[in-house]
């Protein structure tokens, strides 16, 4: 049994995730270790390394501390599309190759090549970030 989190990431917000990845189509198989973190092996033979967390406003402290108590993580997710991050700590991930989502743009990233690199659009084709101050 995985042991139980310290970042707030209630256990209907995992279910959630897992249940969205086993529907999703470029997931190939998960495991879910240290209770909120997911590797994934994906359809295209590539497997990655995520962890969700509950930040609201998602900050370079946090990725910091997630880094540090997940070495190797590739992606870090706060739990909800309420929830956001710093621009501090997208450029961080952007310049460190780590992908820094809300749940939802994490989703919409597998479905890309480059996973990190994803951005979400509105009609327009204009980037969508979910920006908070700290």
């Amino acid at each position: 049994m995985p042991e139980f989190n310290d970042w707030g990431v209630s256990y209907s917000a995992i279910s959630f995730v897992e249940r969205a990845l086993r529907g999703h189509a470029k997931v190939a198989s998960f495991e879910r270790t240290k209770d909120i973190e997911f590797d994934i092996g994906l359809t295209n033979g590539k497997s990655i390394k995520m962890v969700l967390v509950n930040e609201y406003t998602l900050g370079l402290a946090a990725i910091h501390r997630a880094q540090s108590e997940f070495p190797g993580v590739e992606y870090i997710v706060t739990c909800a599309n309420w929830n956001g991050y710093t621009r501090e700590a997208k450029d961080y991930g952007r310049e460190n190759g780590l992908g820094i989502f809300v749940v939802g743009e994490f989703f919409g990233a597998l479905h890309w090549t480059e996973p990190k690199k994803y951005c979400q659009k509105d009609k327009d084709g204009n980037p969508i970030y979910y920006y908070k101050a700290a």
